[in-house]
């Protein structure tokens, strides 16, 4: 059937009356956008000619048209609770502000899912406690195990609308750098239909923590929570303390049993939270025994081994000094590139446009910036992989990633395949396939994977695995990136957009 007819079809079976309830179409509001403009001074400082100053602006106001309620920094929820002898001193893993029912009518969410989100309070990589923010994307009918969907009509179904939904934590690629770009404020969660979207239609409760500096930009006494990316441990925390948090915030809803899963620099942390809980057992003693394992996708396990380097160094660098405090970033970046990272700090910018600012033009990196004790110690410290790790992990990796190479990837787990041969590890190779693709082209098979380790199924493939996927056509015949996008129909008036969505 043509669309057209078929869409016609889908209004003429509505139900009686619903004609009457559909508002008014209106033209789409633009009012929400960004009207950005670089300053003078700000073009002449950061050396932005004309071409890239008008694209940079396109960017940065497209970017911050995806912002929910204006973002973290104009929405009241991020605003931190004041502090009383009851939360002081602090711990990490307290809830310090809960959202039960978080308006989506901003949001690109799914329709019968429910969103939350909480204020928590977590440890950056030096141990201080400080606060940070996460969702929960809620199922409209939780994952059930060993018993069918609806119980006795006798008992009107309370038991099975009683029951707790299982959990996945999921942790974020790279979002961005500052407190704007958490997911919680993005209209599609960040990530959308790559993984929080059918999680949650599968029936988890999807947890996802910011990250921190990410959503809450300052303390209590105003001072910076900075974003220290790509410290996996520092991450794993946030992910596991937030958990907690979630717990006790909502625990006649949340099962204790989940399984964590990441992608990108959130694949670098679910590897990192297997990490933390083989390390750390009696700080996490409560969470342990609901523990079912961790998926680590296009993994971040060499910070420094992206075939971006430039990038990646600059925005490690600019978050350097809260856990150095002797680094600066004039040790690592030119003049111009430091320049540039004081722009991107200044406008808080996103993943977008810090790309574009900072691969455009000259070499912002100094030739010898690894000479400096920083940058070796910064990849001890923070990269995941090569540790003991509570297991099983299951790592999935592209061989046409550009953002984490396959080499890497496949070092990290063949090097921890040798340490630890002992451990379950399996390694899903998807041959030419693409770094956020590669979520999509393996989704049944990582569904799959939660399914059976929340159900309590042994692992079909025990100990060091490697399996490599093959597309069914010929590769040349797939699409090899994603041009999909989230539409925003906002308030009723806006849907005709999206005619489906009724």
């Amino acid at each position: 059937m043509p669309f057209k007819a078929a869409l016609l079809a889908s209004f003429l079976v509505l139900p009686s009356g619903t004609w009457a309830q559909l508002a008014r179409n209106a033209v789409y509001r633009t009012d929400f956008n960004s009207s950005f403009k670089f300053s003078d001074s700000q073009i002449q400082a950061a050396r932005l000619d004309s071409a890239l100053t008008t694209s940079l602006e396109n960017n940065i106001n497209f970017d911050r048209s995806q912002l929910a309620f204006g973002g973290s920094r104009e929405d009241d929820f991020y605003t931190l609770p004041p502090l009383s002898n009851e939360t002081s001193p602090l711990q990490p893993g307290q809830v310090l502000k809960v959202q039960a029912f978080t308006d989506q009518t901003a949001y690109s969410t799914p329709p019968n899912t429910a969103l939350s989100r909480i204020i928590y309070t977590t440890t950056n990589f030096n141990g201080t406690v400080i606060p940070a923010s996460a969702f929960i994307l809620w199922p409209y009918t939780p994952r059930q195990f060993g018993s069918p969907l609806h119980s006795a009509h006798s008992n009107r179904g309370k038991s099975d609308v009683a029951k707790k939904a299982p959990v996945v934590v999921w942790a974020h690629g790279t979002s961005g750098f500052f407190a704007p770009q958490n997911p919680s404020s993005h209209r599609a969660l960040w990530y959308d239909d790559s993984a929080p979207f059918p999680l949650a239609e599968a029936g988890y409760a999807v947890f996802a923590p910011d990250f921190a500096g990410l959503g809450i930009g300052n303390s209590w006494d105003g001072s910076e929570i900075p974003h220290q990316y790509h410290a996996s441990p520092a991450t794993a925390h946030d992910s596991l303390y937030g958990l907690r948090a979630a717990l006790a915030a909502f625990p006649e809803k949340l099962s204790r049993d989940f399984v964590a899963m990441g992608h990108s620099q959130g694949g670098g942390v679910a590897w990192g939270i297997a990490e933390v809980l083989a390390e750390e057992k009696d700080e996490f003693a409560d969470l342990l025994p609901g523990y079912k394992g961790a998926i680590a996708a296009s993994p971040t396990t060499d910070v420094f081994g992206t075939p971006e380097r430039s990038f990646i160094v600059a925005v490690v660098g600019q978050g350097l000094h809260s856990i150095f405090s002797s680094f600066d970033l004039s040790q690592w970046l030119t003049p111009l590139g430091v320049a540039r990272v004081k722009l991107a700090r200044d406008l808080e910018l996103g993943v977008g446009p810090m790309i574009e600012l900072l691969l455009s033009g000259e070499d912002i990196l100094r030739s010898d910036w690894t000479e400096t004790w920083f940058a070796d110690a910064f990849s001890k410290l923070g990269n995941a992989g090569h540790k003991d790790f509570k297991g099983p992990l299951l790592v999935l990796q592209g061989t046409e990633d550009s953002y984490v190479p396959y080499s890497i990837t496949t070092k990290t787990v063949e090097d921890s395949w040798r340490r630890h041969p002992d451990h379950d590890l399996e390694y899903v190779v998807s041959q030419g396939v693409g770094h956020v693709p590669d979520l999509r082209a393996t989704k049944s098979i990582w569904l799959r994977w939660i399914d059976d380790r929340l159900a309590g199924k042994p692992l079909e493939k025990r100990g060091s695995v490697r399996t490599d996927l093959e597309s069914l056509l010929p590769i040349e015949q797939y699409l090899s990136y994603d041009n999909t996008f989230q539409a925003w129909g906002g308030l009723p008036q806006y849907q005709y957009q999206v005619p489906l969505a009724v």
